[in-house]
């Protein structure tokens, strides 16, 4: 694997390859969630290109972004061991923002939701740095974990809107054993915390087995009180597949999805689920 720090360096190696390029963008702290998207990344690819970059526009609480773990020689080698073949590790912000880029787009009413809506700004910072590392790496295909599926959507509506010439590939979320899904956040949990976390998956296989056809308001308030207890809820919601508004009633014969999140102490945490009503 070969490590690059500038993007002016990377980009001239990458130019002279002449071959597809996967590319999985990621935060670091990695886990075994990054290293599915990296494995599809090879099946699908002639040349596998991570990046990791904290980026500072998409985080809305500054103690969020100065706790985010950094674990870069742990992830260097787990990169190794695993089909990476260049990985984009800036030594600076200013590497990443070589010049001030501002995305106009259109996102739609899937960037106001969920996310959207408690995170002001979040989706703005995704689209930025997603739409630079972009444009050094020129991939020709880009992995996404689905257990940032409103991400995942919005990206794919931005290169969309930008026309840009990349495959945005969704890739199932990756769960621990007990369900917990896989999340670099996970490190920060206590023991306690980890045990209380199930009820996140829990609760989303619940919804899964029990949600009707018609009205399912009052499934969603006692899933929300049993949320409440364990946790502080911050929205469970069940979205339409495609627009991500979210709805209480479902059709009969369509695929929808759930979303939780909610926090324990200080680590905030996020899942999903396919609904079929």
């Amino acid at each position: 694997m070969i490590i690059f720090k500038t993007q002016k360096e990377l980009k001239t190696h990458l130019e002279a390859l002449n071959k597809t390029i996967g590319f999985v963008p990621t935060m670091g702290a990695l886990h075994l969630g990054h290293i599915s998207l990296v494995q599809q990344a090879k099946k699908e690819s002639e040349i596998v290109v991570c990046s990791i970059f904290v980026n500072p526009t998409q985080f809305n609480e500054i103690n969020d972004f100065e706790n985010y773990p950094v674990t870069h020689k742990q992830d260097i080698e787990l990169l190794k061991n695993n089909a990476c073949d260049i990985l984009y590790l800036p030594e600076s912000v200013k590497d990443v923002y070589l010049y001030e880029k501002k995305i106009n787009i259109d996102l739609g009413t899937i960037a106001t939701v969920m996310e959207g809506a408690n995170r002001p700004g979040h989706f703005d910072g995704v689209v930025q740095v997603v739409s630079v590392l972009f444009e050094i790496v020129n991939p020709h295909k880009a992995f996404f974990g689905l257990k940032d599926f409103q991400q995942y959507c919005i990206i794919k509506k931005m290169v969309q809107e930008l026309e840009l010439n990349i495959e945005v590939i969704g890739c199932p979320i990756v769960r621990e054993e007990t369900g917990l899904a896989m999340s670099s956040r996970n490190a920060l949990l206590s023991e306690a915390e980890r045990k209380r976390a199930l009820v996140i998956i829990e609760t989303l296989q619940f919804l899964q087995k029990n949600t009707k056809p018609g009205n399912n308001s009052k499934l969603i308030d006692n899933c929300c009180l049993k949320l409440n207890k364990s946790s502080r809820l911050e929205y469970l919601t069940i979205a339409d597949l495609e627009t991500l508004q979210p709805t209480i009633f479902l059709e009969k014969n369509k695929e929808y999805r759930a979303f939780i999140v909610t926090r324990l102490g200080n680590v905030r945490l996020i899942d999903n689920i396919e609904i079929f009503a």
